[in-house]
């Protein structure tokens, strides 16, 4: 699943040919990331 950049929506498929978002057609897509908290530690 990707995020438009521009208008923010989610894009479930893409074309194999265009690369767009299909609503507002802006070539910038994010791959949306599940909100995941990392624990990092100092040893």
């Amino acid at each position: 699943m990707y995020r438009c950049a521009k208008c923010k929506k989610e894009v479930k498929t893409l074309d194999p040919k265009f690369t767009r978002c299909p609503h507002c057609g802006w070539r910038v897509l994010y791959k949306a990331r599940q909100p995941i908290a990392k624990e990092i530690g100092t040893q």
